[in-house]
Formats: structure tokens, C-alpha cells, sequence
């Protein structure tokens, strides 16, 4: 078992989150397996009733687990939620979490093509998300990323080549996290992301799948490694209706949820009412 680190400023119900979304997305626990009670997490973890019950909750609403009344609290199917309707991929933008992260969270296959990899030197806007000079030369790559054969995200990466100075074509078709620190150790700490709604272009509809004009999730990042240093300046373009993100507000808040443009357009069809995100503290 992973000690939650009680030291660090990560609050521990995220730690337990992490650590349970762990252990399902490694078979640990099974796809409708029952996972431990609220009192055997808390005496396994030496952690609170109310931590416990938080993390859950967090899991829960992201669509890991489900709760029987009188029964138990079950692993969900791979990214179905009770309904049998498909669930859109959960990113929680509270902690760095890999694109294979989220697709091996939710129980499916990654796949990746890499549309292109190259060494270039960066724009002026590039260069300073990495806190480099234009003149120094960065490694930039686009791939596609796809969960059981569906392609759920493009991703546009620049990392400053002197950080990873042999990095290869190669090394990109899996987790770029996991390659920054198995050959290089590099630990990601911390990213800085904005997001909104964009229209798909004729390049992102063809690549994702899409219809000319449907919504895309689009991503603009910096991650950072421990001592500070910018490592990847990203740019990603999601399936709208495949991803939602999950935004912590403050230490015991739960959940501000955008939610996937085609549900907020059932709802609407139903009669629900919806403010396009909902927040419950």
C-alpha cells in the first residue's frame, strides 16, 4: 500500500480518491466488485469517517463507483454509470492526470497514434509558457489519442528539447509522464489549464470523428516539474461529449461539473432545468 503523504499540501480525501482510482484502474478491484467499507478504509488508511465518506462521494459523482442502499458500494462497469447509458471520461482538474490515466481509469484501452514529432524552435507564445528563448530549440509532437479504438483526444505537446534531449518518436506512443520520468526523472508536481467550448474544424472533425462544427472540448496547459521548470506546454482538442471536468472549489467543497454539451441538450429536451454546471458544497 501507498502511504498517503500527511506532510505534503495535497488534502488526504483527495490522496484516498487517487489511491481507490488506483487500485481500479490496475484490476485491483474487479468491474462490479465491492470494494471495502467505510470502516475498514478508515482503519486501513488511519484516516477519518468524514475523509472517507468525501472521497467516496468524489467517486461517486465521477462515475468509479456506485453505492447499493443496505448492499455496498460496487466498482461500476467500465465507464457506465447505473442507467446502462455511457459516461463521458472524468478529468479531475485538481490533480495532473495523464490522458492514459483517465482512459485506463474508466476501464478501456489506450491507443496512440503520433500524427507528427519533430524538433523545432518555439513561438514567442510557447517559449514563454516554458520560460525559454526562441531560440531554444523545443521537441513538438501531435497525437491522437484513442480509448478502445474511439479517438477521444488530439493532443498538441512542446517540450523544451534540453530537458529531453533524446527523446524519440517512440517514446511518445504511450504515457509521456511515465517516459519523462522513467528516462529522464522527471516528476510532474503541478499544471496550469484553462479550457472552453470551441467548434470542431474540418481538421478536428476529421480526426476525431466528428461533424464539422460539433463542439470540442479544447484544453490549453503547462505542467511543471518539482523544482518549478515548465516541462510541456500542451493544446488539447476533446470529443465534447466523451469528457467532462471535474473543478474542486476549496478544501471540503465537492464538485463544479461541465457538463458535455449533447447531455445539457437532453436535459433541455426533457424539461430539466441546467445552468451548463452544477456546484454542491
Amino acid at each position: 500500500m501507498q502511504p498517503l503523504d500527511r506532510n505534503g499540501n495535497i488534502p488526504l480525501v483527495y490522496q484516498l480518491g487517487e489511491a481507490i482510482r488506483d487500485k481500479i484502474g490496475r484490476g485491483e478491484y474487479s468491474q462490479g466488485d465491492s470494494i471495502p467499507t467505510e470502516d475498514q478504509l478508515q482503519k486501513f488508511y488511519g484516516v477519518s469517517r468524514t475523509t472517507v465518506r468525501l472521497a467516496l462521494a468524489k467517486l461517486v459523482n465521477e462515475g468509479y463507483i456506485r453505492r447499493q442502499q443496505g448492499k455496498g458500494t460496487y466498482v461500476n462497469p467500465r465507464g457506465l454509470v447505473a442507467k446502462g447509458k455511457s459516461k463521458p471520461f472524468s478529468r479531475d482538474m485538481f490533480g495532473v492526470k495523464s490522458t492514459t490515466q483517465i482512459i485506463l481509469s474508466a476501464g478501456m484501452k489506450v491507443r496512440t497514434e503520433v500524427l507528427h514529432f519533430h524538433r523545432t524552435l518555439p513561438s514567442e507564445e510557447v517559449a514563454a509558457k516554458l520560460g525559454i528563448n526562441e531560440n531554444d530549440p523545443v521537441l513538438h509532437f501531435e497525437r491522437v489519442r484513442y480509448a478502445d479504438d474511439r479517438p477521444l483526444v488530439l493532443e498538441r505537446s512542446w517540450i523544451p528539447a534540453a530537458q529531453c534531449p533524446d527523446l524519440k518518436r517512440e517514446d511518445v506512443k504511450g504515457s509521456l509522464y511515465l517516459v519523462l520520468f522513467k528516462k529522464y526523472g522527471h516528476k510532474i508536481a503541478a499544471a496550469h489549464q484553462s479550457l472552453r467550448a470551441i467548434l470542431a474544424s474540418k481538421l478536428d472533425a476529421g480526426i476525431l470523428g466528428l461533424q464539422i462544427g460539433e463542439p470540442v472540448m479544447l484544453v490549453h496547459g503547462v505542467t511543471y516539474l518539482e523544482d518549478g521548470r515548465a516541462i510541456e506546454a500542451q493544446e488539447s482538442h476533446f470529443r465534447a461529449e466523451s469528457i467532462e471536468f471535474i473543478i474542486e472549489l476549496g478544501g471540503y467543497s465537492q464538485y463544479a461539473r461541465l457538463t458535455p454539451h449533447d447531455l445539457l441538450r437532453r436535459r433541455k429536451s426533457a424539461g430539466i432545468k441546467t445552468v451548463g454546471s452544477t456546484a454542491r458544497a
